[in-house]
């Protein structure tokens, strides 16, 4: 059930990204042929492709751990025996879903003292900006809480099967 569940969100999440790459692409193309072409340009494209990058940044980290290619060095764990592996895998989680929630804490704390200012260029409070650090770090805690599970139940390949 939860291995449904995960892909579900994984298929939706990665759609997401791709729409917003997608119309970053767009936009830039647009900006590029606006600006030496017609000497020209789009109110707020700019600040628009930034706003995109940043949502694009943190649901691509979440996107990131779920496939377990986030940073890690897995010289010294592809050495342990299996069972200390996957005691290692969990922990390493466990830490990187800690963190993420440190971030989450203090991120809403961020919001909401400077969150009602508005964009330059747009005049969009900035809390629908910077919101995107507290939903992307709850991805990350949710994928981390994911593939923990599925360490423990062994559904999931150890980090061997997943080098490139």
């Amino acid at each position: 059930m939860l291995s449904k569940i995960e892909h579900i969100l994984a298929l939706v999440l990665d759609g997401v990204i791709t729409i917003l790459f997608g119309v970053i692409l767009m936009l830039t193309i647009v900006q590029v042929f606006l600006r030496y072409g017609l000497n020209s340009s789009l109110l707020g494209a700019n600040e628009t492709m930034e706003v995109l990058f940043i949502y694009t940044t943190a649901l691509g980290a979440a996107a990131a751990l779920r496939r377990r290619q986030h940073i890690n060095i897995n010289y010294v764990e592809t050495h342990l025996p299996i069972p200390v592996r996957k005691v290692v895998d969990v922990l390493a989680h466990l830490l990187v879903a800690f963190l993420n929630g440190v971030m989450i804490y203090y991120s809403i704390n961020w919001i909401g003292m400077v969150g009602s200012n508005e964009s330059p260029v747009m005049r969009i409070p900035e809390w629908t900006f910077q919101v995107s650090i507290p939903i992307g770090c709850g991805l990350v805690i949710f994928y981390c809480l994911v593939n923990i599970a599925l360490n423990i139940s062994g559904e999931w390949p150890g980090p061997e099967d997943l080098t490139c």
